[in-house]
């Protein structure tokens, strides 16, 4: 107890502050605990039927829009367990004994939703999704080489865990497996300090040797055979080219030129094209983006919608017809002997992880010469497409050639403007809706590969008017010399105001 005869009346007024503070400190902590225990995920029902008519945009040829299994069908697939992964060291590099202890460990599964209790743990959970594998194969009797990868191998010898098949599973006690097809395989970015970047824009592709294109030229008949197969259903559209024709045009030297021409961000993704394919997205922010895909492919309505695109980006869309042509009538990516799909928690977790993602520190200065480029941005008009703060507006365009039917008009946020791009991703695949969206410009200093197509390196090249030349060679994705059509804007400014309006967006 205290006497307030033995102490002056500041000391008691400050005491009385001090104790007011420590009990609203108190009720504050119980209260966050409160709402973190109180965390009651509202997991929609991902692949609900007149949702998934919805969720996508029709294609441009109206009749070979993507139908989908149905949800009774869908939920009578197995729901894959996630495993505990084991990263893969460089030959001479692992521990003593290494392989052969992984062969001695039980499988683990480390997906759990009932020992999810806060949105913080389903963040964790998430995580966990993203970057594991969901396809597997007998793991090699030896360790590696670093030689086999571009990417930089860890102090201690371990390889970059996002790097496609260098990560070991146990899903059977003595098999040991390696994974491919995570998430982070394709959105993981190493940053200039060697630090990863999950949710960016990766580089799946490594650059082509000479090895590796001597491997193609090389390859026997009956492989080539297999190979083509498998080009035709991630690949094929008959109202585009026959099979025959499909088949007739990627002989092994277009192949090889195909190969060639590939940079590390950009992705010869499903659905899409070999001679066209799309650069990698980068998902951080994508909560605030309307469309998926650079065709503004997918509606993304609500998290529901995040998480049906996870669910076709993991191979359900070669099991969808065509009008009447389905890609894969059996065996996707999709499928597997320990489960075909995830299941809706694994789903909700995966969204609110990718939510969740957050842009580094930006490094680049608010210096004089981005203000400068601040105020051209909005005398050029970039803002009315590039529209602060997400810096896109989060409207369709539509491609070069492309009428935009009435009724996508009244439903959806069109710019009936062009701005010129190459229209064969557009027009000419089994994502193209004649549309391309409005990219945002937020974290391009983080970036490459910029255009649909990624055929600029950096925003230096995309602002240069020498990529309009007949005779250009890009420095990104590119079959042979040829202009980067389209976005003329910028190009007529003088190079001081290119550079500042470059510094501007730097800063995004």
């Amino acid at each position: 107890m205290i006497d307030r005869q033995q102490i002056g009346q500041g000391e008691v007024a400050r005491l009385a502050r001090s104790r007011a503070y420590l009990i609203g400190c108190m009720i504050l902590a119980t209260a966050a605990s409160s709402i973190a225990q109180d965390f009651r995920p509202n997991i929609p029902k991902a692949w609900d039927d007149k949702e998934v008519e919805r969720f996508e945009l029709p294609l441009a040829q109206r009749d070979r829009t993507p139908r989908h299994m149905a949800a009774e069908e869908y939920y009578k697939l197995k729901a894959r367990p996630i495993y505990r992964s084991y990263p893969a060291y460089a030959k001479g590099r692992e521990p003593e004994g290494y392989l052969e202890s992984l062969k001695q460990k039980e499988p683990e599964i480390i997906f759990d939703a009932s020992k999810l209790q806060t949105k913080e743990d389903w963040i964790e959970a998430g995580k966990l999704v993203f970057e594991s594998d969901i396809l597997f194969s007998p793991a090699p009797a030896s360790q590696p080489s670093a030689s086999d990868t571009p990417l930089p191998v860890s102090s201690d010898g371990r390889f970059p865990y996002f790097q496609p098949g260098f990560r070991y599973y146990v899903r059977q006690k003595g098999v040991l497996e390696r994974g491919v097809n995570a998430c982070a395989n394709c959105h993981t970015r190493i940053m200039p300090d060697g630090s990863f970047l999950e949710g960016a824009q990766g580089t799946p592709n490594s650059p082509p040797t000479e090895a590796s294109l001597r491997a193609i030229r090389e390859l026997p008949p009956d492989r080539y055979r297999r190979t083509l197969d498998i080009f035709w259903v991630n690949f094929g559209a008959p109202w585009v080219a026959s099979r025959e024709e499909f088949e007739a045009a990627l002989t092994k030297e277009e192949f090889v030129r195909t190969r060639a021409a590939t940079r590390p961000s950009v992705f010869f993704r499903q659905g899409t094209s070999i001679s066209h394919p799309p650069h990698v997205p980068s998902l951080i922010g994508i909560q605030d983006l309307s469309y998926l895909d650079s065709t503004g492919f997918v509606r993304h309505r609500s998290i529901a919608d995040l998480m049906r695109y996870a669910i076709t980006n993991q191979g359900l869309d070669t099991l969808a017809h065509y009008g009447d042509f389905q890609p894969s009538p059996g065996a996707t990516v999709f499928s597997g002997d320990e489960g075909t799909r995830y299941s809706d928690e694994q789903l909700y977790a995966l969204a609110l992880y990718i939510y969740s993602l957050k842009p580094p520190p930006n490094p680049n200065p608010v210096d004089a010469r981005a203000r400068h480029g601040e105020k051209i941005f909005q005398q050029q008009g970039c803002s009315g497409c590039h529209t602060p703060p997400f810096y896109t507006n989060n409207k369709l365009t539509p491609a070069m050639g492309f009428q935009v039917p009435d009724d996508l008009q009244k439903t959806d946020d069109i710019l009936n403007v062009s701005v010129g791009t190459d229209s064969t991703l557009a027009l000419k695949t089994r994502r193209g809706t004649g549309f391309y969206k409005v990219p945002s410009l937020r974290g391009v200093w983080y970036r490459a590969a910029f255009g649909h197509g990624g055929w600029a390196d950096t925003l230096e090249e995309w602002f240069d008017p020498a990529r309009l030349k007949g005779d250009y060679v890009p420095l990104g994705f590119h079959l042979g010399p040829g202009p980067i059509q389209g976005h003329e804007f910028g190009l007529k400014l003088t190079p001081d105001d290119r550079k500042d309006l470059i510094a501007f967006l730097k800063t995004l």
